[in-house]
């Protein structure tokens, strides 16, 4: 099964070749690397990698945490997916069938980005939120989503969740999509959440009648 790890690591040649080799003695096969971010002399990267089961992708993460340089973000099963498609596929699902299109976005949602549930979230005038409009399965319940969170691109706090983003759907909604367990949200993946929800902001604009533009941070 494929799952994800997150990890920081020096920023020099020779720091992935040493997680590829501890990897690879401990039994997983590599995916897939993604480079998110290089800098102060560190690299912050997701590997994928297929592992037998939950229990092989702890004994992994134990692995990493002992090689010198490397700090383990989060481990995260099942992973993202790596084609890098699954977010233009859920604006197609979203536009092929307008009319639900948000129930539409809150079921796909999670699966685009790697994440375990989801809510969409309406809005007032002044960007404060006003109730629950949609939820996803695996949705605790209502109160589990950040309904004090204002209506901008945000990471918010959930309770008992290892992260959460939360980002405009035109000026009157908002999804928001939680991780139970993995590493948070960075901030490439919230502004791939961030392209999804204009694009469904303008097509339930278009339906619902709202207005298309969400206010400013």
């Amino acid at each position: 099964m494929l799952a994800r790890i997150r990890i920081s690591v020096p920023d020099r040649p020779g720091s992935l070749g040493r997680v590829a080799t501890s990897l690879g003695t401990a039994g997983a096969d590599i995916a897939q690397v993604e480079v998110l971010e290089a800098e102060a002399g560190r690299a912050l990267d997701d590997v994928h990698v297929v592992v037998r089961d939950l229990d092989h992708l702890d004994h992994l993460g134990t692995v990493l945490a002992g090689v010198p340089g490397v700090t383990v973000v989060g481990l995260q099963h099942p992973a993202p997916p790596t084609n890098g498609h699954a977010e233009l596929e859920l604006v197609a699902q979203v536009l092929a069938q307008p009319g639900r299109s948000l129930q539409t976005l809150v079921d796909g949602a999670p699966g685009a980005i790697g994440a375990h549930w989801a809510g969409v979230l309406g809005y007032d005038q002044d960007g404060m939120p006003t109730g629950v409009v949609a939820t996803s399965a695996g949705c605790p319940g209502e109160d589990a989503l950040p309904l004090t969170a204002p209506l901008r691109v945000s990471a918010p706090a959930v309770p008992d969740a290892a992260g959460a983003a939360l980002v405009p759907v035109g000026a009157a909604l908002g999804l928001a999509v939680v991780r139970d367990t993995g590493p948070p949200f960075h901030r490439s993946e919230l502004w791939r959440l961030e392209q999804v929800g204009r694009i469904v902001g303008t097509a339930t604009a278009t339906v619902r009648g709202l207005p298309q533009q969400a206010p400013s941070a």
